[in-house]
């Protein structure tokens, strides 16, 4: 038996409190991609529920709890010369009052020196996201990363291979 409801049909008025929702969800994407770009990790962290789920293995990262991914993104990210998250085309699913569901599009520009030489690293993926209200605000519960494409050069090669190392069978490869 599915608790789920159904989802508003597309292109239906919300009520203005829906707005205001979406909005502050809307807002939890653009605060994660600049607290990523300015590696305030304690800003990413305070994004989540505490008991929430973050998953980057298919990018060749790490799954764990926000702690525990916060923990792990400064070493992960300082390879990085700069980093520019771009979300768009986010979708949100309402489930209850208190809970939605939704995905994300994220292009991430990297810039890295590999090996002596300067590089860009283009990730384009999709979040998948599970979205609480708690304590008078919205949080980020569990985030996926669906990586779908992995462009660059040398360094971006490692990545794609550390990423086909978690990669399930059957996945898509990565571009």
């Amino acid at each position: 038996m599915n608790d789920t409801p159904a989802p508003a049909a597309d292109g239906t008025v919300p009520d203005p409190a829906r707005l205001a929702d979406r909005a502050a969800i809307e807002d939890l994407a653009t605060a994660y991609a600049y607290a990523v770009d300015d590696g305030d990790w304690v800003r990413w962290e305070a994004l989540f529920r505490p008991d929430g789920r973050v998953d980057y293995t298919s990018a060749g990262g790490i799954a764990g709890t926000p702690s525990e991914v916060a923990a792990w993104m400064p070493e992960a990210m300082s390879v990085f010369e700069f980093c520019l998250h771009t979300t768009s085309t986010h979708e949100i699913r309402f489930t209850d009052l208190d809970g939605a569901v939704g995905r994300v599009h994220v292009f991430n520009r990297n810039g890295v020196r590999w090996e002596g030489e300067a590089e860009i690293v283009d990730v384009s993926a999709v979040y998948h996201d599970r979205y609480v209200r708690a304590d008078g605000r919205w949080w980020i519960a569990e985030r996926i990363e669906q990586t779908r494409c992995i462009t660059g050069g040398r360094f971006a090669d490692l990545i794609r291979t550390m990423a086909a190392s978690h990669a399930e069978p059957g996945s898509a490869p990565f571009g």
